[in-house]
């Protein structure tokens, strides 16, 4: 059996020596901090920390102590590495400890939270121990002031353009019809239940199982809240591209705003708390000042639209036909300027956080669809409540998000809602152009219907037949049914009505055109 080399046995001695001695260094040590906690560092701005370390006893030469962010993404500490050198003067404290200070630079990178802690680096080998028994340093970063001057101008100059869109909106807008859309509130009824019932309870769903089973509070909190907010104005906008019930879209908007009051604070109570892990101390609070500001935002518009209808109906008319381009600047404007005001969002976004943004309005869509249709609405309120149901107020679920936390946690949770908004219009856009291309292809079948029916009624005359006879068998045998029913401007609708009588109870002269017209083809 070789013997082992005494030099290694030495070498192993002395690092195990070294370890002990180490490990004993940081139950000898005390650090504080001055200020406390950073909590409202701006990203691009630094803060200076001052490090107060206190020894029970010297430490031998070769230690230095290092301040290092655990998340150098968030927040970094300039100049990291000091050398521990006692003087024979060091400073002592009133229990006789040793003191050293040592200041730091700490920057904020970007939004978010982190922590700064000490440690120990040994000179001779690199080793590093960490300092257990000490707090570590919170830092929290926040948007910067050029991010929050950009978000401001784009909030300001969108509230503009919808307040303009909706007074454009009022100038078609029939009081009268949304009277009778108000009498029977059936529909309306549907889109309240898809919007406070449905609606919470999906972002429940996905919060619970996508969100707070990998720990994500703060985004569970904002797709919930986003989840229990009313319908959002750009829902009327879309209701009018897509050919929708306009009249109902604006009365369900209306309805819900005005509900949000009461059933926001509802579902709050009922299920929003158990978001709240890791801020007990935080308190809900329902924006009623956003809530009320977005009912006036909706109302006043329209109503001066609807003067401008009544008091200057030629003014009326250009604007009405100026509401569609503008409705599509203001989509655009969303979707560029709304994106670069929110790129920092980008960093925030993870792929749990964005399927679960994307899930909500889609979900929304198809739910409010499917429950329209199995309640027998009209293709134009199918239209309305869905496109009602899925897109929601961002904005007020972005508000209480502020009001209820600070920042950055407001910021962070506010992911959600933003993604919700920048998202939705993708499957609506699309909606827009399958629906816009079927129509131009209903159009061209139904041009070419016409020309068809233009052809037989002028071989028909040639045969002697009588036009009135020719235009009710050509309507009932040669068009299709369906394009009859959707053309209110086909020939077979242009008779008066004796004529429509008179070819109805002369049966056998239809028969005997009907023979001739094939006879003429064949």
């Amino acid at each position: 059996m070789k013997s082992k080399c005494p030099m290694l046995l030495l070498a192993k001695l002395v690092t195990a020596l070294c370890a002990s001695v180490a490990s004993g260094f940081t139950d000898l040590v005390n650090v504080s901090f001055d200020p406390p906690f950073i909590h409202d560092l701006a990203a691009g701005d630094n803060r200076t920390v001052v490090m107060h370390m206190y020894f029970e006893r010297r430490l031998p030469d070769g230690v230095n102590v290092s301040f290092h962010s655990l998340d150098a993404h968030v927040a970094d500490v300039m100049d990291q590495l000091r050398s521990l050198k006692f003087e024979d003067d060091v400073k002592k404290d009133h229990n006789g400890r040793f003191s050293l200070s040592f200041t730091f630079t700490i920057w904020g990178k970007f939004i978010g939270k982190t922590v700064a802690a000490p440690s120990l680096i040994h000179e001779s080998d690199g080793r590093r121990l960490e300092l257990t028994d000490t707090p570590p340093l919170e830092v929290w970063v926040r948007r910067g002031p050029a991010e929050q001057r950009l978000n401001s101008i784009f909030v300001s100059t969108l509230a503009v353009l919808i307040v303009i869109g909706n007074i454009l909106m009022g100038c078609q807008l029939n009081l009268n019809v949304v009277l009778e859309t108000i009498k029977k509130p059936f529909a309306p009824l549907i889109g309240f239940c898809t919007q406070f019932v449905l609606m919470p309870l999906i972002a429940y769903c996905i919060a619970a199982m996508i969100l707070m089973e990998r720990g994500m509070h703060a985004h569970a909190l904002g797709l919930f809240v986003t989840g229990c907010s009313p319908g959002g104005g750009a829902s009327n906008f879309w209701t009018i591209l897509l050919d929708g019930n306009s009249h109902l879209s604006i009365t369900m908007t209306f309805i819900s705003t005005l509900a949000a009051l009461g059933m926001m604070p509802l579902w709050m109570h009922l299920l929003g708390r158990r978001f709240l892990v890791g801020h007990l101390d935080a308190e809900i609070r329902i924006p009623y000042a956003k809530i009320v500001s977005s009912l006036v935002a909706l109302v006043i518009p329209l109503l001066i639209g609807v003067l401008i209808r009544r008091y200057m109906s030629n003014v009326a008319d250009k604007l009405t036909k100026a509401l569609r381009p503008f409705i599509l600047f203001i989509i655009v404007f969303i979707l560029s300027f709304g994106t670069f005001a929110n790129t920092y969002m980008f960093s925030l976004i993870s792929w749990p956080a964005l399927i679960s943004g994307l899930m909500l309005p889609w979900c929304g869509f198809m739910f409010g669809c499917f429950t329209s249709i199995l309640l027998r609405q009209s293709p134009q309120n199918v239209t309305a409540i869905a496109v009602e149901t899925g897109i929601q107020n961002t904005g007020i679920a972005i508000m209480l998000l502020l009001f209820s936390f600070d920042q950055p946690d407001a910021d962070i949770s506010a992911v959600v809602p933003v993604i919700v908004a920048i998202f939705t219009p993708a499957p609506l856009l699309l909606g827009v152009g399958v629906h816009h291309f079927s129509k131009w292809l209903r159009r061209d079948e139904l041009n070419d219907s016409s020309s068809s029916a233009d052809e037989c009624v002028e071989k028909g005359g040639k045969n002697g037949i009588a036009n009135d006879v020719i235009d009710d068998v050509v309507c009932r045998e040669l068009l299709p049914i369906s394009e009859l029913k959707r053309s209110e401007e086909s020939r077979c609708f242009m008779r008066s009505p004796d004529t429509r009588a008179r070819a109805d109870a002369d049966s056998d002269e239809k028969a005997l055109a009907k023979q001739s017209l094939l006879s003429v083809d064949a």
